[in-house]
């Protein structure tokens, strides 16, 4: 089964996972006005960034770096292992990224996803395939997005991001997400020589394909994406200790997924733990599954959830078990992290204790 070996992440929290651990813990969403751009213009003001204007693809080669260090990959082994990147592309992409993996000692770009909020969980599925197949005996997956003004003027102008500058996900009075600086590396093995962070027991893709910017009202595509991450991992709802919902704190798509999870999870679906942490460390776009999964290996590492921060009240539309106090721990010994993104995708990663 497909292995994490190594893990690097970068957040507004700061780098590493115990910098994003003790931001989560902190219950204190690390949401600042911007002032990499002007944002006078617009109706939001606020997000999770880091100091100053930091390049992606520097970060993504240290943070790339380092999770082959710490999985204790040889030189021999990264020039024979592949790259699966999941980034917001742009003209240069394709260049930078292939000096990215020649400056990391790595074999080569093998896909670059840009499925929306769900392209870093497809690269994850990706690599787990390609491990548990035998095509590769081992992938690493790095993914990154940064908030820059046109992202955040696009987002600004169709009305998405809190005016309020506070996430609520599934909470009622919730008026869209922030955005955030994300950025992280894993190593996905069949074997290795360090113990292991989590496995990644199964994955599911889905496409609801019912409207461009819409989900559907039932979620019938994140519903469908964890079924099928169940089924191939073999496990049922009962096994599920935990949920890291994709939930950006806006009306539709957090009562849709709300459904999915009701409905996939059934009977179960009402007594599992459910947070979203876009409310901490931001909705970091591209770079959002790989940050929720390193958020769920944290999880399940100390047995404790992270809280739904900025929660003001219960909704009809979301009637789930949001973890909304410190010190509750994993209900079993799987976790789901699900992402959803525009065009009606859905990519969901069960993750397991090692």
């Amino acid at each position: 089964m497909p292995r994490v070996t190594g893990l690097a992440v970068l957040t507004a929290y700061g780098s590493g996972p115990e910098a994003l651990w003790d931001g989560l813990l902190s219950e204190k969403p690390a949401t600042t006005a911007v002032t990499r751009f002007d944002t006078t213009r617009h109706r939001a003001h606020d997000a999770c960034t880091l100091p100053g204007t930091p390049d992606l693809f520097a970060e993504l080669e240290r943070l790339v770096a380092e999770a082959c260090d710490q999985a204790r990959l040889s030189r021999a082994e990264r020039s024979r292992t592949p790259l699966i990147v999941a980034v917001h592309a742009g003209a240069d992409t394709a260049d930078r990224l292939t000096r990215l993996a020649a400056a990391c000692g790595l074999r080569e770009v093998l896909t670059v996803h840009t499925a929306a909020c769900a392209a870093a969980a497809s690269a994850v599925a990706e690599a787990a395939q390609l491990v548990a197949d035998g095509a590769e005996d081992r992938v690493v997956v790095a993914a990154g997005s940064f908030v820059d003004a046109s992202m955040f003027a696009a987002f600004d102008d169709a009305g998405i991001l809190a005016p309020s500058g506070a996430a609520r996900p599934f909470s009622a009075g919730r008026d869209g997400p922030v955005l955030g600086d994300g950025a992280a590396a894993v190593v996905v093995e069949r074997t290795g020589t360090v113990r292991p962070w989590l496995r990644v027991a199964g994955w599911g893709n889905a496409a609801e394909g019912y409207h461009v910017c819409r989900p559907h009202p039932e979620g019938t595509g994140p519903a469908a994406a964890i079924a099928a991450a169940l089924r191939r991992a073999g496990v049922g709802p009962e096994r599920i200790g935990y949920v890291n919902a994709h939930a950006t704190a806006t009306p539709a798509f957090d009562a849709g997924e709300a459904a999915a999870i009701l409905r996939a999870l059934a009977p179960h679906g009402p007594h599992v733990p459910v947070s979203s942490t876009k409310a901490l460390h931001g909705h970091c776009l591209e770079a959002s599954g790989l940050v929720e999964l390193v958020v769920c290996a944290l999880a399940l590492h100390h047995g404790e959830l992270p809280v739904n921060a900025g929660h003001l009240g219960p909704d009809d539309d979301c009637a789930l078990d949001l973890v909304l106090d410190r010190g509750r721990a994993p209900r079993a010994d799987h976790a789901l992290s699900l992402n959803t993104g525009f065009g009606g995708v859905s990519a969901v990663l069960l993750l397991a204790k090692p």
